[in-house]
């Protein structure tokens, strides 16, 4: 099949670049499908680490390289990545694609400051702010589906015409945050001594105006056709990956809703994303051995005591170790992420709603050295055993209890390139995944390198 889809099978940050990057060298075309400046996605090449947001993995090997319509962009974002580039980069950018100015980022900031000022106490799974990475995804999303937004081929069509549509855009969000009883001030998010905080920049109208003008002046000559090209390069035999951001857990329909994206994150929704009919595909669904969450909602298996913002203080040894090993923390925000023992009771939900046709274990060397592993395999709710996935209760998800079975913990592997040399708990574990889901697991990363990768009868096309 000339189509491969990447997409996380999670809450997001399960390596998805890393393997996206493994199959770049046979890939044509690179379209990455959804989502925004929100998801920082990290390579490793060489001894460097490379973190992109906007632009698709098939940069790092100069592929041809398209953005969809389903992505909303932020251009001042995307500027600066390609100047990393010195601009040379194989690069397309559908005209339906719609744009995040900074008045975006200043609703979503005044809406999750406005939450927050309503929560009880400190733990925010409830009535508080989502823990959004203050992008301006929603809001982006929202003009989008009230048709108002600003789309590419509007940044870089007639001045006239643009500046009135940020002047409309940027007096309608005012209002919005003046309801709320805020100031119109952009976000400016900073990691000070390991700690998170924001810094209050007031906002103005004539910024965001010379914002969008200057940059639709730099980005008007990558524009392209995404749809039509794709769907001509499917015609002629070439090799396309479409590259998901975020993870499954996070899709603004099947997942924990309220505590979610903005966009659609599942295998099935590519296809809208890009503009294509529903043409056959395969799919590599990206699995973390542990899950980890940024934002708030329930995770059963937590080992931070479902506290967010991350409390280490009260977090399991086991959490802390992994943290520190994974650097988990977000790409985007340098927020410390949650982290929770391996759970196959959301892994099948996710292989449910996605149809994958294999599966991608990665960070499994952070498990070196931890005896036992627990893997959860159902939940207990109210009294009962269930090995479904509620992900729209999040009342029934908080009261949820994780089921464990407990597996040999392992030493290192990450020298491991064959699977017949993994330890015997690593076998077990790749095994109680496929028995699970019924889905083999053809990609194991033991390490960040590029070839610190076991592929076990896998073909990407």
């Amino acid at each position: 099949m000339p189509i491969l889809t990447i997409v996380g099978a999670l809450w997001g940050d399960e390596g998805k670049g890393k393997v996206t990057d493994a199959v770049n060298e046979e890939a044509d075309i690179i379209v990455k499908t959804n989502g925004g400046s929100n998801a920082g996605t990290t390579y490793v090449v060489g001894d460097k680490k490379v973190i992109l947001h906007l632009l698709p993995a098939g940069v790092l090997r100069n592929k041809r390289s398209l953005l969809a319509q389903g992505i909303v962009m932020r251009p001042e974002q995307l500027c600066k990545e390609l100047e990393e580039f010195n601009w040379d980069v194989n690069l397309g950018i559908d005209p339906r694609l719609h744009i995040t100015l900074p008045y975006h980022l200043a609703l979503d900031y005044a809406r999750e400051k406005a939450a927050d000022i309503k929560a009880k106490g400190n733990n925010r799974t409830e009535g508080g702010a989502i823990g959004t990475t203050l992008s301006g995804i929603g809001p982006s999303y929202e003009q989008q589906k009230s048709r108002a937004g600003i789309r590419f081929c509007d940044l870089c069509g007639d001045e006239a015409k643009l500046r009135a549509k940020v002047k409309a855009n940027y007096e309608y969000v005012q209002g919005i945050i003046k309801q709320l009883g805020l100031e119109m001030v952009m976000p400016d998010r900073k990691t000070v001594d390991g700690k998170y905080v924001i810094n209050e920049v007031p906002l103005e109208m004539a910024y965001c105006e010379e914002l969008a003008v200057e940059s639709g002046k730099k980005l008007k000559r990558y524009m392209a056709d995404v749809a039509d090209e794709v769907l001509t390069a499917y015609k002629d035999g070439k090799k396309i990956v479409f590259q998901g951001a975020q993870g499954t857990l996070l899709d603004i329909g099947f997942g924990n809703y309220p505590k979610v994206t903005s966009s659609e994150v599942r295998v099935p929704a590519a296809y809208t994303a890009v503009g294509i009919p529903a043409l056959p595909m395969k799919s590599v669904g990206i699995v973390k051995a542990y899950p980890t969450k940024v934002g708030s909602g329930p995770v059963v298996t937590c080992l931070d005591c479902q506290k967010w913002p991350v409390d280490e203080s009260v977090s399991d040894p086991v959490a802390k170790i992994i943290r520190e090993r994974g650097q988990e923390r977000g790409a985007t925000t340098g927020r410390p992420r949650r982290v929770g023992w391996p759970d196959m009771v959301i892994l099948k939900y996710s292989n449910n709603l996605n149809g994958f046709t294999d599966l991608a274990l990665t960070r499994f060397d952070l498990f070196s050295g931890i005896n036992p592993i627990k893997v959860c395999v159902a939940y207990m709710i109210d009294g009962k055993v269930t090995d479904k996935y509620p992900a729209w209760d999040l009342d029934a998800l908080t009261r949820a209890k994780p089921l464990y079975v407990e597996i040999p913990g392992f030493g290192d592997i990450t020298g491991v390139r064959n699977y017949e040399d993994l330890p015997e708990g690593a076998k077990k574990f790749v095994e109680l995944m496929e028995q699970s889901t019924g889905v083999p697991v053809s990609i194991i990363s033991v390490g960040p390198e590029r070839n610190q990768t076991i592929f076990r009868n896998f073909k990407a096309f």
